[in-house]
């Protein structure tokens, strides 16, 4: 009988294979057609294994940039700008092809109902009150819009807008579910540090390319593109890219669409090498996780990423500062920590342009001022209860119609979905902080103290961030969501390793 219903399962993913595909070839081309055939079988095998399609999923994030526009070359040069292929949207929803089955096999396997209810009861409350929310706004603003307005697809924009708010928060349950052991937590974390070196090193061979002229970045191409990003200027992995020495401009994407979202990753990778540093029991992955510190470092010198280059070094000194608790070991590392830094600042000419840079940056367009010219903005529009509609500031929807460009986070969410939407978020992820926060005290092992506290430090600076947005796009989207869910096992997995200890002596 088993026999039967396993060359049952395989006779109907060869037949869906070979229909979806058929389909993607039609649509989309011969690259559609053959990711379409990849696809099909990875999400029956993330649905029936979760943990592994899940972490798939986490490998697929940090390389999906790359694989799109370097491997795959989903567009070409057209005039000044550029044009998609066929397969360009079926490339941006792979991921999903891991995510939303591993997702949907952990809802109907795990009754994370029936044990957990009580510590997830006040985040399942807000998590409600959100979706309330964004469900009255899609069918009070976005369906109305859809009607009246013949030129944008404004449902189909109100969809992008709930997969970009809502989408990733059931993974704090499914990253609950995931570590069951604390072999699944090292695995995990390893799997995040190896993309980390990765991706880093990608970007570093991606950076000698355009300086030894093998990648000629965006010297030769016509205005605007000499000064902004661009996918005419893309240079072995990654997506759009800036490279004009001439003007000192650069932005590098790493192995991520777009600069900005490279930038995030690195802040992310800056909270998960140093927590898994401070955790990891092996000798040989501590050094891994210095090794993954230290390319993190290098690559925010290089990229170009002023966000990155001011909070990610102020980000290890901070978690250098909370979790160092010897004296003579804090004093010891702080006088090789300035000797490095005097070394580094008058030795490589590339840290002062890079400083300079910024500082002329920030003395330009002051964040601050940007953020009140932000909410200035958002009262002269007339802040509403229900927002202006989903997917109205979603850089995804750019193709279903007209967006506005809101670079502030609380303001993209007001405008979204309103105050009352705003308020929902706002619950949900202090929620959310203060769960974390009990889960992080709650820990007496060093090794788990020390990760809990970069996470949630990582997870309070996602949470309240007043500028840019980054838990509307990935990675931080995800690994914000992920992370929460991982921080709040780590009592169960402390305990369950106190519990083991006596029958092993």
């Amino acid at each position: 009988m088993q026999q039967e219903k396993q060359i049952i399962l395989i006779i109907t993913v060869l037949f869906t294979t070979v229909f979806i595909s058929s389909l993607c070839l039609l649509i989309g081309g011969t690259q559609a057609a053959i990711l379409g055939g990849l696809l099909v079988p990875c999400a029956v095998l993330s649905y029936l294994f979760p943990r592994w399609g899940l972490l798939a999923f986490l490998i697929y994030l940090p390389l999906g940039g790359t694989i799109t526009y370097a491997v795959a070359g989903v567009f070409q040069a057209f005039g000044r700008g550029v044009r998609y292929t066929g397969s360009y949207s079926l490339f941006h929803l792979a991921k999903d092809a891991f995510y939303l089955p591993a997702l949907l096999g952990i809802f109907i396997s795990y009754k994370v109902w029936q044990k957990k209810t009580l510590k997830f009861k006040p985040l399942l409350i807000f998590i409600a009150f959100f979706v309330f929310a964004c469900l009255l706004t899609f069918f009070l603003v976005n369906l109305p819009q859809d009607v009246t307005n013949t030129k944008d697809k404004v449902a189909l924009m109100g969809l992008v807008g709930l997969k970009v708010w809502l989408g990733y928060i059931p993974l704090v349950f499914c990253a609950y579910y995931c570590f069951n052991n604390q072999n699944k937590l090292l695995l995990f974390n390893r799997v995040l540090l190896v993309l980390i070196l990765v991706a880093c090193i990608l970007c570093l061979i991606q950076y000698l390319f355009l300086v030894n002229g093998i990648c000629p970045g965006s010297n030769e191409l016509p205005a605007p593109s000499d000064t902004s990003a661009s996918l005419r200027a893309q240079c072995f992995v990654g997506g759009s890219l800036l490279y004009n020495p001439g003007k000192n401009l650069i932005r590098l994407p790493g192995t991520f669409v777009a600069p900005w979202q490279w930038a995030w990753f690195l802040i992310a990778s800056s909270f998960i090498s140093y927590g898994v540093s401070l955790s990891d029991p092996s000798r040989l992955w501590k050094w891994v996780s210095f090794a993954a510190i230290i390319a993190v470092l290098v690559a925010t010198l290089i990229s170009g990423q002023r966000t990155a280059l001011l909070l990610v070094p102020i980000i290890y000194l901070i978690l250098f500062f909370l979790t160092e608790k010897k004296n003579k070991i804090l004093f010891i590392k702080l006088v090789i920590l300035f000797i490095l830094t005097v070394i580094i600042t008058t030795q490589i000419g590339l840290v002062d342009q890079r400083i300079a840079n910024l500082i002329q940056r920030w003395q330009y367009a002051p964040p601050q001022e940007f953020i009140t010219q932000q909410i200035q903005w958002l009262i002269d529009n007339r802040i509403t209860l229900l927002g202006n509609g989903l997917g109205k500031t979603a850089s995804a929807a750019r193709r279903l119609g007209s967006i506005r460009l809101v670079e502030t986070f609380p303001v993209q969410i007001i405008y979204e979905i309103g105050i009352l939407g705003y308020l929902g978020f706002l619950s949900v992820v202090t929620t959310l902080t203060i769960l974390t926060f009990k889960a992080y005290c709650s820990l007496k092992t060093p090794g788990l103290r020390g990760l809990g506290l970069c996470l949630w430090v990582f997870i309070l600076l996602i949470s309240y961030n007043p500028y840019y947005y980054p838990l509307a796009v990935d990675p931080v989207a995800v690994y914000y969501w992920f992370v929460a869910g991982m921080l709040l096992k780590l009592p169960v997995l402390e305990q369950e390793m106190i519990s083991i200890r006596p029958e092993k002596s």
